[in-house]
């Protein structure tokens, strides 16, 4: 009994004395965590920040310049609106003879000088131009909310490039892992001491391990060319973007949550900054100055004339005041259109309101719950390491375990497997947090551009 304790005690010795000499090197690169400092952007890559990213595409993106070419197009129609109608000239001849043919007799030539002003558009006016202002100002709203948009859009892009390339990292510091304890369970099994299965069981763990990290590159090249779209025209390539990535949660910014519980015609003022709900009340005042200029249509062409006749030497002058009679309405169904089209632009804004009132709660929720769990991810809770660190810790444990013969093959891999998980999911949860930040911020209707980069300014000491 004594012998076949010591016969199954030998692979320990032996795996203790002789193979930790052959494979020292490799089994401590293995254990050694990936950190930020190892985190380094290729070098030919370029590290864009967030800053970067907004100024770009605020500054090129064409769906900026065309919003900012609709702000110009309701300028020239508020100029157009402001006009006043052009005098009309005329010069009338009356009793003189056909070219080529004898003078009338008895009939003295008259010839008639007039100038007839329309009158129509100075009553006409004030509504019209009333209707132009405001739709220059939803204009502006819409061109701030199209802003914000695309912010909002690079700001995903760059936060899925940023998730994309830890997951890269991570799958390929997994590979590199595993590959590593294949050499070590392939000198294990040539020296008789470790069984075919451990070793087979671990290169099949470590292709899928390639296999992974090759979908991650392939969502990575995606994620570049997402972002690519948005700085296209600043000599970047796909292939060169690599982003900075900031290991720690957005602060929160400010916001009295006791707006979303009081009545909306309270919280109504706390709205006022989002540019789609100034949109949609600069587009109700709009509806409304169109209703009275239709009823303004119902007196049409009216005019003043003046001018002066001549008649065999005497001259005399001309005045006149013409206005159609308004027996009948033609006007009638464009102020019944008018009509219901403001009343569609007042539900439109209720409902733009409630919406934006239910964005505003959402935000502030998510934001709040994501921050809290994040900064306990990060900084630990109880004294206890931040979570990151005990995930290098139990895969670093679970490696020495295994060189000790106290644990399985099997085990080893699932502390691999959930270093992987564990670093997958706290940097999931981060950006989640990041992201969810800046749908806040676009929910109060701050400018991420100047916002957003200020809360995420920590430099860039972790950059990939």
């Amino acid at each position: 009994m004594s012998r076949l304790r010591s016969l199954a005690s030998a692979p320990r010795r032996i795996s203790g004395i002789v193979l930790a000499a052959m494979t020292a090197a490799p089994l401590v690169a293995i254990a050694t965590p990936m950190t930020a400092q190892t985190m380094r952007p290729p070098s030919s890559g370029r590290t864009l920040t967030l800053r970067d990213v907004l100024d770009s595409t605020l500054a090129r993106h064409p769906l900026a310049e065309a919003a900012r070419a609709r702000v110009r197009a309701a300028s020239g129609a508020r100029t157009t609106a402001r006009a006043f109608g052009n005098p009309v000239l005329s010069y009338d001849v009356e009793n003189a003879p056909f070219p080529g043919g004898s003078p009338i007799v008895g009939m003295p030539r008259e010839t008639m000088a007039t100038a007839m002003l329309p009158l129509e558009s100075l009553f006409q006016r004030w509504p019209r131009s009333r209707r132009a202002d405001a739709d220059v100002r939803a204009a502006e709203a819409d061109a701030v909310g199209a802003r914000q948009q695309l912010a909002l859009d690079a700001t995903r892009a760059y936060v899925r490039l940023a998730l994309a390339q830890v997951s890269v990292d991570v799958a390929r510091d997994l590979m590199a892992w595993l590959d590593s304890v294949v050499v070590y369970n392939k000198t294990r099994f040539e020296q008789g001491v470790a069984a075919e299965a451990d070793l087979i069981r671990t290169e099949l763990e470590r292709d899928r391990a390639a296999a992974e990290a090759t979908m991650h590159e392939a969502n990575q090249a995606r994620a570049r060319a997402e972002l690519a779209a948005f700085v296209g025209d600043s000599g970047f390539t796909p292939a060169d973007l690599v982003v900075a990535i900031d290991e720690e949660p957005l602060r929160l910014p400010p916001f009295d949550a006791s707006v979303l519980a009081a009545p909306p015609e309270v919280a109504r003022a706390d709205l006022s900054r989002r540019p789609d709900v100034r949109a949609a009340r600069e587009r109700l005042t709009a509806s409304d100055a169109s209703v009275t200029s239709e009823r303004t249509m119902i007196v049409r062409q009216l005019a003043a004339t003046f001018g002066a006749k001549w008649t065999e030497g005497t001259t005399s002058m001309v005045a006149g005041l013409s206005m159609p009679l308004p027996i009948f309405d033609p006007n009638r169904g464009e102020i019944q259109r008018a009509a219901a089209d403001r009343d569609a632009a007042s539900f439109e804004l209720a409902a733009r309101e409630r919406a934006a009132r239910a964005e505003l709660a959402g935000a502030y929720e998510a934001a709040r719950l994501l921050t809290d769990r994040v900064t306990l991810l990060a900084r630990g809770a109880d004294g206890r390491p931040s979570f990151l660190a005990r995930a290098d810790e139990a895969r670093r444990i679970a490696l020495g375990a295994y060189r000790e013969g106290a644990v399985s093959l099997l085990q080893v891999i699932d502390a691999a497997r959930a270093w992987g998980d564990s670093r997958r999911a706290f940097y999931e949860t981060l950006f989640a947090q990041h992201e969810s930040v800046a749908l806040l911020l676009v929910a109060r209707g701050d400018d991420l551009l100047t916002e957003l980069p200020a809360l995420a300014s920590r430099g860039q000491a972790n950059q990939r």
